[in-house]
């Protein structure tokens, strides 16, 4: 993803963080979405209350791509591996790693870092949930969140390159047979199948 076609909205812990043109376009379906599935399910809410509850919660939807990739980006960062940026664009957020791992171990933590990061956010929205009930706009907030982001991080485990998932499958062969290509290669097959699995 080119920066130079996105939007830069700031820095967070020194990495500058960038909105695709494309992100427009997902913002809106999603908000359109939410908040006719809102005005469906909520009928005692106000059209304000439906279409406010909407865009928060497409905002907080990518806050939590933003996290995901953010944590990423902090355990590549730990390993002193350059991150020149963060973009959110229509297929939802990608970190801009200067170069690949030298171990490993260091590919499985960061690769991983993501899932684990998007399964807390929708432990804490989960826990939010019990607070308040799903006819609160609160809690209807929550219920999605906590489902999309626990969906993001199973999805993003697929064993499919270049997923999550399928980085740490690489890892993991890449620790067993101490080749990289070899991985690389195996972590590319294993792409191609849940490609084909997802179109059948």
């Amino acid at each position: 993803m080119n920066p130079g076609s996105s939007l830069r909205i700031g820095r967070i812990l020194g990495i500058p963080i960038y909105i695709h043109a494309s992100w427009v376009i997902i913002f809106v379906l999603i908000t359109m979405s939410l908040g006719a599935q809102f005005t469906q399910q909520h009928p005692q809410w106000t059209s304000v209350q439906h279409w406010s509850v909407g865009v928060l919660t497409s905002l907080l939807f990518f806050g939590s791509i933003l996290f995901h990739e953010l944590s990423h980006s902090v355990v590549a960062r730990i390993y002193k591996i350059r991150v020149d940026s963060i973009t959110l664009f229509v297929f939802g957020g990608v970190a801009r790693i200067a170069n690949d791992p030298t171990k490993a171990i260091q590919e499985f933590n960061i690769a991983i870092a993501g899932p684990i990061s998007s399964l807390f956010l929708g432990g804490v929205f989960y826990a939010l949930t019990l607070f308040f009930p799903y006819g609160t706009m609160t809690g209807a907030l929550a219920v999605w969140l906590a489902g999309i982001n626990a969906t993001l991080a199973v999805f993003n485990l697929l064993p499919g390159f270049p997923l999550d998932g399928g980085r740490i499958f690489r890892a993991i062969v890449w620790g067993i047979t101490k080749d990289f290509t070899r991985a690389t290669k195996a972590a590319g097959a294993s792409g191609k199948l849940v490609a084909y699995g997802m179109i059948i």
